[in-house]
């Protein structure tokens, strides 16, 4: 018998999860605001415990990670980096940079395939692969690192960008009409991307991969409805850094 996966957060992607779990035989167990997690901890020893909330809940869905889990914790948020996880004592902690999207209503849709890396990877791997979700294992710190900071760029651009442009444009409209202004945003979120892992990035690489998340999907609108937050969000970090972003701050000038 297999020990118990918990799911911390059940919306779309921990359903998604959550099944792939159940069809290779892992019994789940879901935490939702109203669980009592010391509790849970105190009767189940799990196998692993996933955290599928939403960017904005994340860190408190850190701390509540009680200490005898902390040796086998996932993560799969976009705009995740080592500095959202690094403060506490985690364990050899497994990420996924989800390339397949889910919403209401529909099947998961993949992109690309998603890469992760950690102490629990395979399990994710072999998991998805039941539901027919493709997953490929990094070997390296280094290449999860280029991993997240590239979904960071496709996301954060194509949100950020989808704000200046016509409404409803799609990647393929951003990469063959507004290629100027995708890499100057792009340029701009490399820059604290830069910042926020104190790490150099090759922009030529990062662009080749988010073309390639491009063609997985070309007519994916660009300005999903975190949009806006995401932008707030990026020129907060930029000003707590300091940091000059011209082509973010005129976006956000002329969308607010």
């Amino acid at each position: 018998m297999k020990r118990p996966i918990i799911v911390l957060g059940i919306g779309e992607l921990g359903s998604v999860f959550s099944r792939a779990f159940l069809k290779n035989n892992y019994p789940v167990y879901p935490i939702t605001r109203q669980t009592n997690i010391d509790e849970l901890a105190n009767i189940i020893n799990p196998e692993l415990i996933l955290v599928c909330t939403a960017e904005a809940d994340l860190q408190n869905a850190l701390q509540s990670i009680p200490k005898q889990w902390k040796d086998r914790v996932a993560m799969m948020q976009n705009e995740l980096l080592p500095r959202d996880w690094q403060t506490y004592n985690f364990i050899n902690v497994t990420v996924i940079s989800v390339w397949f999207e889910k919403k209401k209503g529909m099947d998961s849709k993949v992109l690309i395939s998603s890469p992760t890396y950690g102490k629990k990877a395979q399990i994710l791997l072999d998991s998805l692969a039941l539901i027919d979700i493709p997953v490929h294992m990094l070997n390296s710190k280094e290449g999860l690192l280029f991993e997240l900071v590239l979904k960071n760029i496709y996301i954060l651009t194509t949100n950020i960008t989808g704000l200046a442009i016509e409404k409803g444009a799609t990647v393929n409209d951003l990469r063959n009409q507004h290629l100027d202004l995708m890499r100057h945003v792009s340029n701009d979120i490399l820059a604290l991307q830069a910042q926020l892992t104190g790490q150099t990035f090759d922009a030529k690489k990062l662009e080749q991969g988010m073309i390639k998340a491009f063609q997985g999907d070309l007519e994916h609108k660009c300005m999903g409805r975190f949009a806006s937050v995401r932008l707030k969000r990026t020129l907060e970090l930029a000003k707590a850094f300091n940091l000059s972003v011209p082509t973010l701050k005129k976006i956000e000038s002329k969308h607010f």
